[in-house]
């Protein structure tokens, strides 16, 4: 027995002399999460017109020291980290109630749309900007759409749609759309009224990626057609900032004349008074959903029966959802509603 203790004795010294293998350290904590998407119905954003055309190839691009967006709002240059930013566009942008095809189409629409601004500025800084990348988006981007906020609006959809946002997100992490190896400008709008318009119409540029195309599932998108009514008190007024002034006629129903349309359908001149306006021009004026418009006098009252909603140019955030779930991939959506496009990934 003597022996047997001296050898469990040796054993207890020699396990004290040998070191234990390192444990593995726990994974530093991540980044706080960032905020989900509110519950519009509808983008509260048009993006606007096409602008120069100063970007490089996508293998050229490297990514910014800081990766963040720089936003003038107001007087004041807003910061942003770049995926807080594109989390906050998306729920800006697209219901999250969308099909996940949809959210990945209109992230990498949104990212291309303003990392070509960003570059652009990089290159040439728009003295009028202040050091930002560009205008905030929307004039409540930064107060509306933070964690708090969206909390409210999604109330108990809170943690599936903040999730289903930042999926789409990771799926297309760096993904842009290119023509001919350069950025495009992704314009996107909320509902075509049938068939997206070209950009020189709305614009009066030709941008060979931004074509009329077939949307036929807008039509069936709620709030597709919408109408808006004024007297002809209201109307003379809306005009009243026309220079030089519009001559009318004491008889209102003969005010608006037969509108020239577009091959889509976008009112491209409209007649009134002595004088033709552009679609878009009567659009602002009379505060319509869209150029593509009838106006019919009933009644002592103008009606203006509008169609879709949005600029038009560019792809249809609730078309780019019909589309999926017909079963289109996102990088097929971008690929119909953007001409002779591809998705490329940045070089990192």
């Amino acid at each position: 027995m003597k022996g047997y203790g001296l050898i469990l004795l040796i054993l207890a010294v020699l396990l004290l002399l040998i070191p234990l293998p390192a444990l593995p350290r726990r994974a530093a904590a991540l980044t706080a999460p960032v905020p989900s998407a509110p519950t519009a119905d509808q983008s509260t954003t048009d993006s606007t017109g096409p602008s120069a055309d100063t970007s490089t190839t996508p293998t050229q691009q490297e990514q910014p020291e800081q990766a963040v967006f720089r936003m003038l709002c107001g007087d004041e240059v807003v910061t942003l980290p770049q995926r807080e930013f594109l989390f906050r566009t998306l729920a800006m942008e697209m219901p999250a109630s969308y099909h996940e095809e949809a959210l990945k189409a209109q992230a990498v629409a949104a990212y291309t749309y303003y990392h070509r601004r960003r570059l652009a500025q990089a290159e040439k800084a728009d003295p009028e900007l202040n050091g930002a990348d560009f205008v905030t988006p929307n004039d409540q981007f930064p107060q509306e759409y933070t964690e708090e906020k969206l909390k409210n609006r999604w109330g108990s959809h809170y943690t599936t749609y903040r999730k289903k946002i930042n999926d789409a997100l990771d799926a297309v992490e760096g993904k842009v759309i290119t023509y001919k190896g350069k950025l495009i400008d992704a314009c996107f709008h909320a509902i075509s009224n049938g068939t997206t318009e070209a950009a020189d119409v709305v614009w009066g540029a030709e941008v060979p990626y931004l074509q009329a195309m077939a949307s036929p599932g807008d039509r069936t998108a709620p709030g597709y057609q919408s109408e808006c009514r004024l007297t002809p008190a209201q109307v003379k007024e809306a005009l009243s900032g026309v220079k030089p002034a519009i001559q009318l006629s004491d008889d209102p129903a003969t005010w608006f004349g037969k509108p020239t349309l577009s091959a889509a359908g976008t009112v491209e001149t409209q007649p009134v008074g002595d004088q033709k306006l552009a679609g878009t021009k009567i659009r602002q004026l009379m505060g319509l959903r869209s150029a593509a418009f009838t106006i019919t006098y009933e009644k002592e009252v103008f009606v203006f029966t509008v169609f879709g909603y949005g600029h038009g140019v560019g792809m249809s955030q609730y078309g780019a959802d019909y589309l999926a779930r017909q079963g289109y991939s996102y990088k097929e959506i971008l690929a119909h509603y953007y001409t002779g496009t591809k998705v490329e990934t940045l070089k990192e």
